[in-house]
């Protein structure tokens, strides 16, 4: 149990109540103890007991009579010790001198089960006890005395017994009962922590159920819940914003890049394509980013060799064009994963057409698919400087400001990888320009494990 956990704070104050109840308990039982006079005595309670040890049935039959240790200790050690034992046959048998005024009532107290007779400490002789003791071989009548036990001090024993034993008891029973009951009690706490980890922050409309959870912990749902409720009006508002800006952008742009397209050809008008050109990269990425978030994120089982090959295909015009010569290779074997496939596209697709947009317009791109099913596109360009490099997926962010992007295709190729638990690493090849490593991580790619063992 950790300090701060809430099985160890109700089993401190569980102990701390059960120390405080023993410390009142205690001071009540000394308090009564003190109200007893000290002087007070009574019989030996152990006497009746070390006398019956004594006695033995002999081979004959015939009940014998032999101190035990512990009643020749008493004898030794109280030289005003008396007994007298009344066998079954009517046979006495008897050690000590027993005060003749208590003799003659011998036979009055034999009429009882039991007699106790009381008196001071310092005179033994006149304490007595007289019962009547079921034993295998017939009821013995005990008249004995002579030894003093003083009734403070074993009211104080039986006081410190009766205080220690269940003190002992509960401080067990909490130390290993309380934990385990505030574990069972506060199980709903772990119900509640499995169904925030559950919940997809990333869906709208998610919530916490409440079946199950106790009275003391729903408002705490209600308010997570509420708390959801809220972030998603605010994504849903966001969102909005975003689509309907990049709609209301595109068709004035277009406009725009009609009369633009239609001046005549000077300095002037390749500042205003420029211009143009970035503002609909601008609203074009701000559409294919917002489509991504909104559609819902269905995960089929995808080849990597398959959908990399099909991305390149699709943009090997566009980088001709451009001036690259691109180039694709894989490992042979099929590398199958749980994925969005259309997302996969989208994210490799911008990886390959930033390569082309900021690959100086000459050289190669090239595309691998390696055995690990790390996916590396490659340029020749002038790369990127070791310290923007941290920050190339922050939205917005550009490493060339006077470039035609809009800082948004690298966040989305961040966030769609991130979300088939990769990420993405930035690599320097010898020959230069830059590559963008994308990595797996554990679990990712479960054709992995066979095809490491293989």
């Amino acid at each position: 149990m950790k300090a701060h956990s809430l099985r160890w704070r109700f089993t401190l104050g569980f102990l701390a109540l059960q120390f405080f109840a023993i410390a009142v308990s205690f001071g009540l039982v000394l308090y009564a103890i003190s109200s007893l006079s000290q002087n007070d005595g009574l019989p030996s309670v152990w006497l009746r007991k070390d006398l019956m040890d004594s006695l033995q049935v002999a081979d004959s039959g015939e009940v014998e009579f032999s101190p035990s240790p512990a009643l020749a200790k008493s004898i030794a050690t109280w030289p005003t010790l008396w007994f007298m034992i009344e066998l079954p046959d009517g046979s006495t048998i008897r050690h000590g001198e027993i005060p003749a005024d208590i003799l003659e009532q011998a036979p009055f107290l034999r009429s009882f089960r039991s007699v106790e007779m009381r008196g001071y400490v310092d005179s033994p002789e006149r304490l007595g006890r007289f019962e009547r003791v079921e034993t295998e071989f017939g009821e013995v009548a005990v008249f004995a005395g002579g030894s003093s036990m003083s009734e403070h001090g074993i009211t104080f024993w039986i006081g410190n017994v009766g205080i220690a034993v269940p003190a002992l008891i509960l401080a067990f029973v909490t130390l290993l009962g309380v934990p385990w009951v505030t574990r069972w009690s506060l199980r709903s706490l772990n119900v509640l922590t499995d169904r925030l980890g559950q919940v997809d922050y990333a869906a709208r409309g998610s919530v916490l159920e409440r079946a199950s959870l106790p009275d003391e912990i729903l408002p705490v749902v209600n308010g997570i819940n509420m708390a959801l409720r809220r972030l998603d009006e605010g994504f849903e508002t966001t969102e909005r914003f975003f689509v309907n800006a990049a709609h209301e952008l595109r068709t004035p742009v277009a406009v725009l890049q009609i009369r633009v397209d239609t001046l005549p050809p000077g300095e002037e008008k390749l500042q205003l394509q420029r211009s143009v050109k970035r503002l609909a990269a601008i609203a074009h990425q701000l559409l294919d980013l917002e489509n991504y978030r909104q559609k819902p994120r269905e995960r089929v089982s995808v080849d990597l060799c398959r959908v990399v090959p099909k991305v390149v295909a699709d943009l090997a015009p566009l980088a001709i064009v451009e001036g690259y010569e691109i180039s694709f290779d894989a490992d042979p074997h099929a590398l199958w994963m749980q994925a969005d496939e259309e997302a996969l596209e989208r994210a490799f697709g911008n990886l390959i057409r930033n390569a082309i947009q900021h690959g100086g317009g000459a050289g190669e791109i090239s595309v691998r698919v390696a055995v690990d099913g790390s996916v590396l596109v490659t340029d020749q360009g002038p790369g990127i400087p070791a310290e923007k490099r941290h920050r190339i997926f922050e939205p917005f962010y550009r490493v060339n400001p006077q470039g035609a992007g809009a800082g948004l295709g690298l966040s989305m190729v961040g966030e769609i990888i991130e979300s088939h638990k990769g990420y993405i690493e930035l690599l320097v090849p010898d020959a230069g320009g830059i590559t963008f490593a994308v990595r797996w991580r554990a679990g990712a790619f479960p054709s992995l494990q066979s095809l490491r063992a293989s």
